[in-house]
Formats: C-alpha cells, structure tokens, sequence
C-alpha cells in the first residue's frame, strides 16, 4: 500500500505541477494579448479623435466662409454695414481655422493636398469678397454686382465644398473603422476573458478534484494505518495497545457509581494443538475462539486479544457478581464449544479467567489489568476452565470457583 500511496501521490503532484503550469501560462498568454488588444485600442481612440478634430476643423472653415459670403451679400443688397460684421469675424477666423485644419490633418499626405487645396480656394473666394465690398464702398455697387454675377466666388465655393467633402468623407470613413474595429476587439477581448475565466474555473475545480482525492486516499491510508496499529491482523480483534487507550479513556472520565469489569482469558490447551498440528492450525484455532467469545459478549464490550493465547474483555457498566459470573460461564462454555467443534475431543480445549472489578475490588481503573492478570493465574492454579476474582488487597474479596470439564 506504501507503494501504490506513493505513486498515486507522485502522479498527483504532477497533474498538480501541469495544471499550476497551464493555468500560469494561459494567464500570461491572456494578459499579452489583453495588453496588446488594449494598446490598438487606445491607437483607435487616438484616431477617432484624430478625425474628429478634422471634420469639426473642416465643417468651420464652411461654416466662417459661409457667414463672410452672408455678410458680403447683405451689404452689397442694403448698403448697411452692420452686415460686414459677419463677414469680418468669418475672415479673420479662417486663418486660424485652417491652421488647425492642417495640425488635425497631421502626416497624412492625401488629406495635406486637399487642406492646400481648400487654402487656396479660401484665398481665392475672400479675395473676391473683398474685391466686391470694395467696389461696394466707393461708390461702384453695379460694378460689384456684376463682379458676383460673374459667377467667380461661386466657383470658388463650389470647388472648396468639392475638396472639403472629399476630406470630410475620407475622416469620416476613418472614423468609422476605428471604431468598429474598436468595437470587434471589445467584443473579442470579451469573449476570450469569459473563455479564459470558464477555463480557469474548470482547472480550478479539477484542481480541487485532485485535491480532494488526494486527501482522501491519504486518509484511507492514515485510518488503515491505524486500524492496523490498533487491531490485531490474525483476528481482528483490537490489540494490546487498543485496549491500554481504552482503559486511559475510562480512567480520565470514571465514576465511583459507575462499576467496570475487567476479565483476563488465557486458553487452555492452546500449547497441544500448536504442538501437534503447527502455527497455521493455532491461528485458525484463535480465529475460530475470537468469534465465539466475540458472540457472547455484550455489543459495547471490549474484546481484545493482547498475546499468543491471551485475551482481555473489558466490560463497562457491568453489574453485580452474579453477571459477571454468569458471563464467565459462557465465555468457558463457548470456548469448550470450539474445542470441540474443531477437533472433536481430541484437544482439551479450555480457558481460565480473571476477573477484576472497579471501584469495589480495585481502587483504580489502570489496576484492573495487573489485578485481572494475577486472578487468572490463580484460575490456573485453581485447576484450569476456571474464574477467579482478584483484588489489590486480600481482605475477603478471592472467590475461586472450579467449573466442570
């Protein structure tokens, strides 16, 4: 069992070195590509608002261009100057507009030439404003009228408009893949975290598995270990050692009122048959007899065997005398019963018991052993298949009595 315990633990640890390991890298591989999806991200963002700045830059060049025309109109039609206001703000932004124009445009060589364009053309259309409200007011308002029928300012308009939504549609075509692909890798970085959670969830739980299983065999083989440390492996019986921990657990928590019994078997005859037959037929004849005292013996009493031939039944809460005279008899019974079963007569199969009682006989429930142990040997003495009651001192407490074979 050692061996197999060992193998198992070894295989263990190494599914648990293997699960550590896949989980560690698959964390590592999911934090790389969570950074890396993150970083294009943020590249999406940063263009997004790359062309936001352009198409706002471009939308109010048209907007300044179209309120200096509006103003050069009203003027040229009323004559009042209160509409030059318009047409001097329009002008004087469209320097500073176009130049943010080109900064939102940045590197990109396309969108640069339609900026120079769209210059040029804004050059060409306040030129021919001002032109007009200079003809205006020096008195030459037909002139100036027939200035604007020539339909020069209109082609400047129209060819800027042509170029400013040519810029515009490219941003905005930008735009909008920046943020879809924004978008799809969102949605992707979702969906591989909630894979990547499921699956750490799952090795977390086989992980557990293993565990658990591990623990489990360690236990099976702690309680074999103490089931073997405890119990006698011929008969199944608990063991010397078993039986001293009980007698400590009654003495840590015995009664005065409480009377427990200890009785010291030894088997007669036991030596003839190892003699006369060999150790296996002994160790069948201990098999056959720990049976048959187990079954005449009360359910919570302790039987165990602590030598070659020797048991110990330690009855708690066990009575008055005639009881444990009474249980005596049938331990001596049963085991004649077994002697004779087994081998017809052939063997003179008995048992002598000692018997000693706390707190009447002995003072203490860790005499009982010692006690028992001398009242058996007594029995001996006494003739054999016999009982006899032992106590620490001799004041009127021996009561030898010899049973018929």
């Amino acid at each position: 069992m050692p061996a197999r315990l060992f193998r198992s633990a070894k295989a263990d640890r190494n599914r648990f070195i293997a699960l550590y390991v896949s989980m560690a890298v698959g964390l590592l591989v999911a934090a790389g590509l969570f950074v890396y999806e993150a970083k294009i991200i943020v590249a999406d963002g940063l263009r997004d608002e790359e062309a936001f700045s352009v198409l706002g830059a471009a939308n109010r060049v048209l907007h300044d261009l179209e309120n200096a025309e509006t103003g050069q109109r009203g003027y040229l039609l009323t004559g009042d100057e209160s509409y030059l206001v318009p047409y001097r703000q329009g002008v004087h932004d469209l320097d500073d507009t176009i130049l943010r124009l080109q900064q939102a445009a940045g590197s990109d060589e396309k969108s640069l030439e339609l900026v120079r364009r769209v210059e040029h053309a804004k050059t060409n259309k306040v030129t021919e404003l001002a032109r007009t409200i200079e003809l205006a007011r020096s008195g030459n308002r037909a002139g100036a009228i027939a200035l604007v029928q020539t339909n020069e300012g209109k082609l400047y308009m129209d060819g800027l408009r042509e170029d400013l939504n040519l810029l515009l549609n490219n941003w905005r075509d930008r735009r909008k893949a920046a943020t879809q692909d924004a978008h799809r890798r969102l949605v992707f970085g979702s969906a591989a975290l909630v894979a990547i959670a499921v699956l750490v969830c799952c090795l977390m739980v086989y992980t557990v598995y293993i565990q658990r299983r591990a623990f489990a065999r360690v236990h099976a083989y702690s309680n074999a270990l103490d089931q073997q440390a405890a119990h006698d492996t011929l008969t199944g019986l608990p063991n010397r050692r078993r039986l001293l921990s009980a007698i400590d657990e009654l003495s840590g928590h015995a009664a005065g009122s409480r009377r427990t019994a200890l009785l010291y078997l030894d088997i007669d005859g036991f030596k003839n048959v190892n003699d006369a037959m060999g150790h296996s037929a002994g160790d069948v004849l201990l098999r056959r007899l720990a049976e048959s005292l187990r079954a005449v013996t009360r359910h919570d009493d302790m039987l165990a065997r602590v030598g070659g031939d020797e048991f110990v039944l330690l009855a708690d809460d066990c009575g008055d005398d005639s009881q444990l005279r009474e249980l005596a008899e049938r331990l001596v019974s049963s085991v004649r019963a077994v002697g004779e079963r087994e081998y017809g007569g052939r063997f003179a199969i008995g048992v002598s018991i000692g018997i000693a009682t706390f707190p009447d006989r002995v003072p203490s429930i860790a005499g009982l052993l010692d006690v028992a142990d001398a009242a058996m040997y007594a029995a001996k003495r006494s003739g054999r298949s016999t009982y006899s009651f032992g106590a620490s001192t001799a004041a009127g407490v021996s009561n030898v009595i010899r049973m018929t074979r």
